[in-house]
């Protein structure tokens, strides 16, 4: 499957959202398999009312400010990119918290 069909069907797939892709600095094992990149599909309010909401919220702070709960993040990424714990756990932090910033808009309000 082309590169741009396989898109297509995952961005079908998921409700016509395309899923967030991670390039990584270095590879993790996931699922049995040596990977440079990550995909995270959109979540879902269940998959929040599984996992928790992975970011905390300040809006009294000048400016709102944000923090990740490090493990509910690292489950939620789990979950959304259908691997174990394990392969998030091995990221680059760097590569950890390029995901997690680049999942951050689905657990904060719209302004």
């Amino acid at each position: 499957m082309t590169d741009e069909k396989e898109k297509a069907e995952t961005s079908k797939a998921n409700g016509g959202v395309s899923p967030i892709v991670i390039k990584l600095r270095k590879s993790v094992i996931a699922n049995g398999d040596e990977v440079m990149e990550l995909s995270f599909r959109e979540p879902t309010a269940g998959d929040i009312e599984r996992v928790g909401n992975p970011v905390i919220i300040d809006p009294f702070a000048e400016p709102v400010k944000y923090t990740f709960d490090s493990k509910s993040m690292t489950q939620m990424m789990s979950l959304l990119a259908v691997v174990p714990p394990s392969t998030i756990r091995q990221m680059h932090p760097r590569d950890w918290n390029n995901a997690a910033w680049a999942l951050i808009t689905f657990f904060t309000p719209d302004h």
